[in-house]
């Protein structure tokens, strides 16, 4: 007889998110964020930050890169624990701050369609190209 198996293991688990960690941590802010903004802001403030963010991102694209950049080095260079504490940090912002998470994402989407209609498709930022 063989055993029907429902769901995933927790070893299972694990190992999706060892492979597909910045995946799994940004769609959790996500989430977060999505939902505490409904229920303790208002998707208003969201909005609106999210388009300045990205006005922001359009009018300066270069030090919006170079900032980001340098947070995401800073976080790199951490060890195992720290870089926990920062990722935990990073959901307890998406809870309590939630419009602060649309603003990060309009100043990266700002700065990637600008990059984007520069550059056009040939460029390496496109997901596709050949490095």
């Amino acid at each position: 007889m063989v055993d029907k198996k429902d769901g995933m293991s927790v070893k299972e688990i694990e190992n999706f998110a060892r492979k597909y960690t910045y995946e799994v941590f940004f769609s959790l802010v996500f989430i977060l964020a999505s939902f505490f903004s409904m229920a303790m802001f208002g998707v208003t403030w969201c909005i609106y930050l999210a388009c300045l963010g990205g006005i922001l991102g359009v009018w300066f694209p270069v030090k919006v890169e170079k900032a980001v950049r340098s947070v995401f080095q800073f976080v790199n260079k951490q060890q195992k624990p720290t870089m926990l504490v920062l990722g935990v940090l990073g959901l307890v912002v998406a809870i309590f701050l939630p419009p602060l998470v649309f603003f990060v994402l309009g100043l990266m989407g700002g700065k990637a369609l600008y990059r984007f209609a520069m550059h056009g498709s040939g460029s390496s930022n496109n997901i596709n190209s050949k490095k």
